[in-house]
């Protein structure tokens, strides 16, 4: 039985992580970065987990696309709220 990457579970937790805490971009990005380098392990060692490292860059991907768009939707409000001091 072949063995699990451990890349691809630490993106799969750091994708989720990236979703309790606010701004939690940082995690969303290691997400991708631990995601990507599963997907090269998997495929030289022939090990297991594709759907776990998949899990976790599409879950970094998300909250980063969720983060621009918020910045863009809350951005001018941001800036005229700072304004005002």
């Amino acid at each position: 039985m072949n063995q699990k990457s451990k890349l691809a579970i630490v993106s799969l937790v750091l994708g989720i992580c990236s979703f309790i805490q606010l701004l939690g971009i940082e995690k969303a990005v290691l997400a991708i970065v631990f995601g990507n380098l599963a997907l090269k392990e998997i495929n030289q060692a022939q090990l297991t987990g594709k759907k776990n490292a998949y899990a976790g860059i599409i879950l970094g991907s998300i909250y980063i696309l969720v983060v621009v768009v918020m910045i863009f939707i809350k951005g001018p409000y941001l800036v005229s709220f700072l304004a005002r001091r």
